[in-house]
């Protein structure tokens, strides 16, 4: 499956402020959770449809070390997560 991943506006905004939020406790912090979002991103696009649904097919896949889930929809039509 090659899928496009489309990020909407408000998922560059959730980043900035964890990024923001991650550097004002530790620069190295920051950079761990830039990497582990990234590697979260490899994941859903290598196996789109490896993760669980959790409401209304939204699918989400929890970021390891960090509090955060990534939300997503996958539109077979558009072959876009």
């Amino acid at each position: 499956m090659d899928y496009k991943i489309i990020h909407k506006p408000a998922v560059e905004t959730d980043i900035t402020e964890a990024l923001d939020y991650y550097a004002k406790i530790n620069a190295r912090l920051a950079k761990q959770f830039m990497f582990r979002f990234e590697e979260a991103i490899i994941n859903i696009a290598k196996s789109p449809l490896g993760f669980q649904i959790k409401y209304n097919n939204v699918r989400t896949l929890l970021l390891k070390q960090f509090p955060y889930h990534i939300h997503y929809l996958i539109d077979d039509s558009k072959k876009q997560i």
